[in-house]
Parts: structure tokens; sequence; C-alpha cells
């Protein structure tokens, strides 16, 4: 038995000790690494000029980081400019407004709905319920509710109307129609856009160039270290300058593997990257809208110029009573127009 306890207490301290000398070996080896501030300092010592000992990277891998940061800022100049189909209201007429007639008529609306119920459940219904849903805010969406507006004005016009009264509150129906169908085609185009374009290129930028990134990144990193490690043989006793050399190799091949496989990914990312293919979505989604667009129109004018031949021939002269409008009294476009008003 006590032979037993002697060898287990021989093995214990045989692992203590080996334990001990790895540990020790790691904390030399972690003193001789180049510190967090040594690379700092030869950050800022680069940047300022300071140093001129920078070890170069290869030709090749420099033109490859033009060749990306062009394709990236040519990703992200598109994208400051199509950003705005996203944005609904970008051809909305500044000077229409129209949020706080709706808002009221929501609130009145609800106040309606409130005097008749008759418990606090069906209340608290009332109050949760959504609104309705309101019309985009779109120049073409606004055009149709000031044509569908002008209708509804003729309409209510005291009876009798003449028949260009009547014509006249038909054609801006008819119109009132035709924009509503280009305001849904425009939202059509403005949604394949976004899908098909930004978001194409939004994935571009997150995913493959910013891999890129990260890799010349690591090279930037590996290189710093790289050249403090030989700054530091350099100046090294000569008891340390075995393990400082040990170091400085192995950041030498860690440079070098860094810099091959950033190479790499940049490679791949320049023959894997499809600009030109999501510009001609774009233009697809352009050209379906406005060829959508010109066939509403042309049906529309047809349609339009039909009705005005046949009243030609039917309606009686009344050119001489036709009175031209004041100029004074000409809308001001600068001032705010509601659409909400009837």
């Amino acid at each position: 038995m006590s032979s037993f306890n002697s060898f287990a207490s021989s093995l214990n301290k045989t692992l203590y000790d080996f334990g001990s000398s790895v540990s020790q070996k790691t904390q030399e080896f972690s003193r001789d690494l180049p510190s967090l501030a040594q690379t700092t300092q030869r950050l800022v010592q680069e940047k300022l000029g300071q140093v001129t000992d920078i070890s170069q990277l290869p030709q090749e891998y420099l033109e490859l980081e033009k060749r990306v940061d062009a394709l990236k800022l040519v990703h992200e100049h598109f994208l400051q400019v199509t950003a705005i189909y996203e944005n609904e209201s970008y051809d909305y007429p500044k000077y229409v407004r129209d949020s706080v007639n709706e808002w009221s008529r929501t609130v009145a609306t609800r106040v309606s709905e409130l005097r008749h119920v008759s418990s606090a459940a069906e209340a608290q219904h009332v109050i949760a319920a959504p609104t309705q849903e309101t019309e985009p805010k779109t120049l073409h969406y606004a055009l149709s509710k000031v044509a569908l507006n002008g209708s509804q004005l003729v309409d209510n016009l005291d009876a009798p109307r003449t028949p260009r009264e009547t014509q006249l509150s038909s054609g801006l129906l008819e119109f009132s129609g035709v924009e509503a169908e280009l305001a849904q085609a425009r939202l059509e185009q403005d949604a394949a856009v976004k899908a098909q374009f930004n978001e194409k290129l939004r994935g571009q930028l997150s995913g493959e160039i910013a891999r890129a990134a990260a890799a010349r990144k690591e090279v930037f990193q590996k290189r710093l270290q790289y050249d403090v490690a030989r700054t530091n043989l350099l100046n090294a006793k000569p008891e340390k300058e075995a393990s400082l050399r040990v170091q400085m190799e192995t950041l030498e091949d860690e440079f070098a593997q860094c810099t091959e496989h950033a190479t790499i990914v940049m490679q791949e990312v320049l023959s894997q990257a499809d600009l030109l293919g999501a510009v001609r979505r774009l233009a697809a989604a352009q050209h379906a809208y406005h060829e959508r667009s010109a066939a509403i129109l042309e049906g529309f004018l047809g349609a339009a110029e039909a009705s005005a031949a046949t009243t030609a021939t039917t309606a009686p002269d009344t050119s001489a009573a036709d009175v031209s409008p004041d100029a004074s009294t000409a809308g001001d476009t600068s001032t705010p127009i509601d659409l909400d008003d009837e």
C-alpha cells in the first residue's frame, strides 16, 4: 500500500512539474508576443511617417484591393439613389396636405362608434380596432384624388347640369381611375426595385464584400504584428534573440498565409459580382412600369378623343359664351391644398 502511495505521490509531482514548466514557457512566449501597446505605437508611428521599414504587400494584392474598393463604392452610390424607391411618398406634391384631416376623420369615427357601445368590452374593441388603411402618398394617387373630388364637385352642382358639365364629371372620374392604376403600377415597380436591386446590393455589401474586408483587416493586423516582431528582434538582447526569432518567423508565415487567403477572397468577390445583372433587373422593373403606364394612358386618351369627337359633332356652338378666367384668380401653387376638402 505504501509503495502505491509513493507512486501516486511521485506521479502527482511529475505532473505538477510538467504543468509548471508548460505554464512558464507559455508565459515567456506571451511576454515575447507583440503587445497591443506595441502594435498601437507602431501604427501611430506609421501614420506619422516616423518609420519607413514597412513590409510591402504584393502588387497583385494591392490591385485587387483597388478593384474591390471600386466595386464597393459603385454599390454604395447606387443605393444612395435607389433607396428613394423605398420611400413611398418620394414624388408626392409638397403642397398637398391631408394627413391632419385623415386623422381627424379617424378620431371622429371612433367617437361616433363609442357613443353606441353598451359595455366596456365593446368600447375596448372599438379603441383597439385597426384603422382603415389610407391611400398611398404618391403623385398618381394625389392626381386620382383631385380628379375624383373634382368629379364629385361637378356632380353636386344644382340641376340641371349642362352636357359639358356631365362630360366633365365623367371624364374626371375616368381620369381618377387611370391615375389610380398608374399609382398601383408605380408601387409595384418600387417593390420590384427594392427586392431585385436594393436588397441584392445590400446583400453583396454585407456578404462577400464584407468578407473581403474582414480578410484584408486580418492581413493588416498580421503585417503590423510581423513588423513589430522584426523590430523587437533587431533590438533584442542576445538571450532573447532565439525566442524572438521563432516568434518573428511564425508571424511571417501567418502574414503570408493571410495575404494569400485575402487574395483568393478578393478574386472570388470580383469574379462572382453580378452588378450588371442587378442593373438589368432595375431597368426591367422600370420598363415594365413605363410600358404598363403607356398602355393605360393610351387607352384613356383614345377613349377621350373619341368622346370629344362625338361631342363636337352633336353639341351646339357655345364658344361665344365661353369666358376666359381672369389670371388673377389662378391657383397659387405655393399655398397648400387639402385633398380632403369636398
